[in-house]
């Protein structure tokens, strides 16, 4: 589109609309949102979702997947927390980017950012719900996960940089980051899996606690006794289902919160990474 003084216009008053985010307290997705809000300076409006009781407004506005998180910008929503990221990047371009300016060095971080919520956050998933053999099987398939990453700190795409994104956290960074907290999560709650070693992990445990310590991060993550309580109350309910028999599905970084759990924890399931 031919850049005129109007339609120019048009455009930076849409980007000063305000901005509401719908989510829920323990959804790494919708921590991703928050984050990178904080990040770019950008004030919003945050509802929280009962997620075992969906408001009418989260229905109407996500009625595909009817999951959080939601952004609403000037009246119009989007789902979805990878693709809000790239909005935000998208509508504000020159706040605290996320996205690298080289087209290849974008689409290599969409690339790890599918990873994470393909690969990654599915087998994390799976150790959570799971115990013994398969227990066993599915931590080998988060390490193999790990050593991945691990391999392009060290000499791959991203050796040298502090962050992914480089000097500054960036999309990756935001992906990973919010939800990587849930592994030392597990492993307090799972008593013996070890699921993230600093001496077989080191340039990846250098970086996640990079990351941890960003003042954005921290006024982000939840307290980690909070988490510990609902982590504790999912895991119990999830092998109560697999014991009777119901074939409860392991959370996964795919299923951006979407089966209600019983009470106390009344929320969608969100063990993601």
């Amino acid at each position: 589109m031919e850049k005129t003084p109007e339609n120019v216009s048009q455009q930076a008053a849409a980007a000063e609309a305000p901005l509401k985010l719908l989510g829920s307290w323990a959804s790494s997705y919708t921590h991703r949102v928050q984050l990178a809000l904080r990040l770019k300076g950008l004030e919003f409006e945050y509802a929280e979702e009962d997620l075992g009781n969906k408001s009418d407004e989260l229905l109407r506005l996500n009625p595909v997947y009817k999951k959080v998180p939601v952004l609403v910008h000037g009246g119009r929503s989007l789902p979805e927390s990878v693709v809000i990221l790239q909005y935000l990047d998208d509508a504000w371009p020159h706040i605290r980017p996320l996205l690298p300016s080289d087209p290849f060095d974008r689409a290599l971080a969409r690339f790890w950012c599918h990873f994470a919520d393909d690969k990654l956050g599915p087998a994390v998933g799976a150790v959570f719900a799971s115990t013994g053999s398969e227990q066993e099987a599915a931590v080998r398939q988060v390490h193999e996960n790990l050593a991945l990453i691990e391999a392009e700190l060290r000499e791959g795409a991203f050796k040298g940089r502090r962050f992914f994104g480089g000097d500054e956290v960036g999309i990756l960074d935001v992906v990973l980051g919010c939800g990587s907290y849930w592994l030392a999560v597990f492993e307090e709650v799972m008593d013996g899996v070890r699921l993230v070693d600093a001496d077989a992990f080191p340039l990846f445990h250098a970086w996640l606690r990079g990351f941890e310590a960003l003042d954005e991060a921290r006024d982000t993550i939840p307290p980690v006794d909070r988490l510990l309580g609902y982590a504790r109350g999912v895991r119990h309910m999830l092998l109560g289902l697999a014991g009777a028999g119901d074939g409860a599905a392991a959370p996964t970084a795919a299923a951006e919160a979407t089966a209600p759990v019983p009470a106390p924890a009344a929320t969608d399931i969100a063990v993601d990474i």
